[in-house]
């Protein structure tokens, strides 16, 4: 895809200054940015075997996630027969909002990344989010991939073998995970989709998955297989094995003795031994209950009758690829009589910057005011629009919260209620007094506190957590805040995770969703489930007055006991449930590998006639938990502040040869730090012919870019030194462009990102320049001064091909002068818009339009030409001081998935085959509009038009082809037709 963060365009300048005198004017990027909103003050703590980088807000979660390396650390170095010879670096972070402004990965981080191990420093970067249980269990996870890329390199350092080969990312992934604690729930939740809705891809084909969530829990799933079946030693095995052939196939056919095809058969039949017998017994959410919103990804619903008795459902959805606040028109049945409608457009703009889709529901109150939850900048906020005024209204931001979960108002519409971590990475309920702008901690400790439900009556808070005492083992159940005393209650207690608890209208019950491990060990369906709330635990007050006990939360009986009733057995698993004022409920199911908004009516029946009742035991309790923490001080952990420190990160010679230039050579390093917030680049090459020009063709550059700041600063100094083909000099000669130039100098450049959308660059420039054109009898000299300032902005989103939708912009002016002899003095004007209008889910209309002009003396010339804009006319030979240019496409596609039809290709990474309508016109001048130079083709109005195709490679390379004609004279003469074969993303 096109670069996605603006680091890049450094790296960018850097090499184009041996050419050009200000880099902007003629290569650059779009790309959104990856913003420092933070100044981190690290620190680093020095445990037995690992250096736990960490900020001094979360000191303690810090020192838990030090526990937990070193625990894991003994109980790895036995399953793996191996220690490590070295101290590994970790870097946590408190929340996945401040994970990811990290550096130590070029790319941008999505919701859902727990953490990763990075090979080049061997960093595992890890960031917490609230559950302490979760965070242990990734810890362990990267922790295995250290291990095991170790082990890897050891094993073939034995058998001396070059280091040229690992193991597939399945079998990498699915160990981690099965050997950083039993299956989840996520687990059997996606194994037990796959095989039910038949999309479990059998092991010979496994690749077609690389990289997915399902690739990781069928990657598990295997490890789990090949432990119970051929004998736990053989995981290890696997790996120290890996020596014997490159293909892991044969590897694990020498390892476990039996053909890769009836590894993979028999695996399936083992699956399918343990769950097929429970298909009777369960029902698919499509079958128990209509769908509301069932194309793309839809969650987190709720519901809203309005004044004129109107019904809608509102959820948070993804269906072309930008997530969304969507709306869709209900009958009495919750049946949809519309198609769902875009309320609030998410992922285009700062204010609304990305949704937590999986993490945070929305909630509406009786009045109609909607809260919903986006990033903004560094934190998350809380947005408020009314829906009956169709108006966007306040956001609420709190200064000391980072991430913010789940917001569910009061009933007098008046407070906020909601889970959020700070600094520390700890997860706790807070109430906003929105009449008197005041936020209200309720807990404050280490356990994980989330989805908040306000009662009816407005005194009871209900919410999940694991502050339960089977919490130690990662259990959530059910409690109740009461707002009047600060006490905290049992509402479900026992080995089970009970979710996103929601009152019925009349505060009678509560519904949730639930999955407990069966017999067999494994987790079951994640149902539908109710409590009943008429029961309370001994002296807790009545919700309603006694004088009138049938109230609204009718008066509490004293109990001990709860008696909870299972509405569903699905096939996967129910989300979110909501109560309607109907007396119906919306959830969210998955299904098919699909999130669907689905409504479940005649509620009263299931709740007389329920799956399954039980009586809870709320006495048997027990106390808290809480994990251990690496001692600091004598004999244990110490602290100091972290101290930046320079390691190299590439070292790459680079040898080529030119009919023009001859013979090249040179070499690159690249140097970072630990944290990745600041980078040295070192160049150096020779372009000499001889022995004797040696000297005098050596070039190099020494640069410095600094990116742990919001402004990211690049400088540093070079020399250029030799001949150059160089078709943008005008004081070359056009049919043979060739310049000999030593240029002395150094360059600064800044990047200030406005959001993730836009930025400000500016970029400077000062060097001696000696240019020689012997043909033209031209020895100048010059001192340079180049400056430029550009405003970038991208929202696009991008697909296999290239980007479908949202649009590009860039403005750049420059000014580049001779500040010693006035030989060089021109302005540059450059003003690129690319705008991708979304016709239909799969169809694109992408237009181009693009002005440049360089005004001045020894103005450079700027190209056109080839496949990547003026098609038809041989790559960059279309060139002018001046010139416009505009593209149109028509992007459709033609095959989705050519494999499926043609299995024979999937080996060849080939993904996605689509098609293109194009259109081309440009035209380039110096100094009159229409002064031909034939040489060049300026002087006129060229143009083509014609058919392409696109091919997409293991979704990292597109193949380019196109076929039309090409047009000169205004479109008024067609020229020829062509073909051109090249590669690179649509534009």
């Amino acid at each position: 895809m096109a670069p996605r963060r603006l680091r890049i365009g450094f790296l960018s300048l850097l090499l184009l200054l041996p050419v050009l005198p200000v880099a902007g004017q003629y290569g650059y990027h779009f790309g959104r940015n990856k913003v420092q909103y933070e100044d981190f003050d690290w620190m680093v703590l020095h445990t037995e075997h690992f250096d736990i980088y960490y900020y001094p807000e979360m000191l303690e979660l810090a020192r838990q996630g030090a526990f937990f390396a070193e625990e894991a650390y003994r109980e790895l170095q036995n399953r793996f027969n191996f220690s490590l010879n070295h101290r590994t670096p970790i870097i946590f972070y408190s929340s996945n909002l401040h994970f990811k402004q990290t550096n130590t990965t070029p790319g941008f981080i999505p919701d859902g990344v727990g953490g990763f191990f990075e090979f080049l420093k061997g960093r595992v970067v890890i960031p917490a989010n609230g559950n302490l249980h979760r965070f242990r269990r990734v810890v362990r996870h990267e922790l295995v991939h250290v291990f095991t890329y170790n082990k890897i390199l050891r094993v073939l350092r034995d058998h001396r073998k070059p280091p040229d080969r690992f193991v597939p990312l399945w079998f990498t992934e699915g160990l981690a995970e099965y050997w950083s604690g039993p299956p989840d729930y996520q687990h059997e939740m996606v194994i037990r989709d796959a095989l039910f809705a038949n999309y479990l891809v059998p092991l010979p084909d496994i690749f077609r998955i690389y990289g997915s969530f399902v690739m990781y829990k069928q990657g598990e799933a295997l490890c789990r297989f090949i432990s119970e079946t051929y004998g736990e030693e053989k995981l290890l095995r696997l790996i120290e094995n890996v020596w014997v052939d490159r293909n892991f196939e044969k590897v694990m056919e020498y390892t476990l003795k039996e053909d890769y095809r009836t590894i993979g058969q028999r695996w399936e039949a083992w699956l399918k031994a343990q769950y097929y017998p429970h298909l009777e017994d369960v029902e698919a959410p499509s079958l128990l209950a209509g769908g509301v919103a069932v194309e793309g990804f839809n969650g987190k619903p709720d519901y809203f009758r309005f004044p004129d008795g109107t019904r809608k459902v509102y959820f948070v959805g993804n269906k072309t690829g930008y997530s969304n606040v969507y709306a869709v028109a209900v009958d009495e049945r919750l049946r949809p009589v519309g198609e769902p409608e875009v309320l609030i457009h998410g992922e285009r703009s700062d204010r609304f910057e990305a949704f937590h889709l999986l993490e945070s529901r929305i909630s509406i109150s009786p009045q109609g005011k909607l809260a919903f939850v986006t990033q903004s900048g560094g934190r998350d906020v809380i947005h408020v629009y009314d829906l009956v005024a169709d108006a966007l209204g306040p956001t609420y931001e709190f200064e000391d919260l980072i991430a913010i979960y789940s917001p569910a108002w009061s009933p007098d519409g008046r407070r906020l209620v909601f889970s959020s971590i700070d600094r520390s990475g700890y997860s706790d309920l807070y109430v906003y007094h929105m009449d008197r702008g005041a936020l209200q901690r309720l807990t404050d400790d280490p356990y994980d506190d989330r989805d908040p439900a306000w009662s009816p009556d407005g005194r009871w808070i209900a919410f999940s957590s694991d502050r339960t005492s089977e919490g130690r083992h990662g259990y959530y159940n059910l409690f109740t805040y009461d707002l009047e005393t600060g006490h905290v209650r049992y509402v479900t207690f026992g080995k089970r995770h009970d979710f996103s608890p929601r009152w019925s209208p009349d505060g009678r019950h509560l519904i949730f969703t639930s999955t407990f491990q069966d017999s067999t060990g494994r987790y079951g369906p994640q149902d539908l489930w109710v409590a009943d709330m008429t029961q309370a635990l001994g002296d807790v007050p009545a919700v309603a007055s006694a004088a009138d006990p049938d109230a609204t939360g009718a008066a509490l009986r004293p109990a001990t006991t709860r008696t909870l009733y299972r509405l569903t057995n699905l096939t996967t698993a129910a989300f979110d449930p909501v109560w309607t004022d109907a007396g119906n409920v919306l959830f969210t199911s998955f299904e098919g590998l699909r999130f669907t908004i689905r409504a479940l009516t005649g509620l009263d029946s299931l709740l007389a006639y329920p799956k399954e009742k039980v009586d809870v035991d709320l006495a048997r309790t027990g106390p808290s938990w809480a994990f251990g923490q690496v001692d600091l001080g004598e004999g244990g952990a110490t602290r100091s502040p972290y101290k930046k420190k320079f390691k190299l990160d590439i070292a790459q010679g680079v040898v080529s040869q030119s009919p023009v230039l001859g013979t090249t050579g040179g070499a690159v390093l690249a140097f970072s730090d630990m944290l990745g917030d600041d980078h040295l680049f070192l160049t150096l090459y020779n372009t000499g012919s001889t022995r004797d020009d040696f000297l005098k063709s050596l070039s190099f550059s020494v640069a410095r870019f600094q990116l742990h700041r919001r402004t990211n600063i690049g400088y540093g100094l070079y020399r250029f030194s030799g001949r150059r083909y160089d078709i943008t000099d005008p004081d070359a000669p056009t049919e043979f462009p060739f310049v000999y130039e030593t240029i002395y100098g150094g360059f600064g450049s800044v990047s200030y990102p406005i959001s993730k959308f836009r930025r400000l660059e500016v970029s400077s420039s000062l060097n001696w320049s000696n240019k020689e054109i012997a043909i033209r009898n031209i020895d100048r000299d010059a001192l340079l001064l180049s400056t430029g300032l550009s405003l970038v902005h991208d929202n696009a989103l991008y697909h296999y091909n290239g980007p479908i939708d949202g649009w590009r912009g860039r403005l750049t002016l420059a000014y580049t002068t001779d500040v010693l002899y006035s030989n060089v003095s021109y302005f540059s004007l450059i003003a690129d818009v690319r705008h991708y209008l979304r016709i239909t889910s799969d169809v694109t209309l992408a237009s181009w339009v693009m002005g440049r002009w360089n005004q001045g003396r020894e103005a450079r010339l700027y190209v056109l030409g080839g496949s990547w804009d003026l098609r038809g006319f041989p790559f960059l030979d279309v060139r002018g001081k001046k010139m416009w240019f505009t593209s149109h496409e028509l992007r459709f596609p033609i095959l989705k998935a050519p494999s499926v039809l043609f299995p024979i290709l999937a080996p060849f990474g080939i993904a996605n085959l689509r098609g293109a309508l194009f259109f081309d016109a440009a035209h380039a001048w110096n100094d009159g509009y229409h002064d031909r130079v034939p040489e060049i083709f300026a002087g006129e109005t060229l143009g083509s038009t014609g058919i392409g195709f696109r091919l997409n490679l293991f979704g990292a390379f597109v193949l380019r082809y196109d076929i039309g004609y090409r047009f000169r004279d205004g479109f008024s003469r067609r020229d020829k037709t062509f073909k051109q074969f090249f590669f690179g993303f649509d534009f």
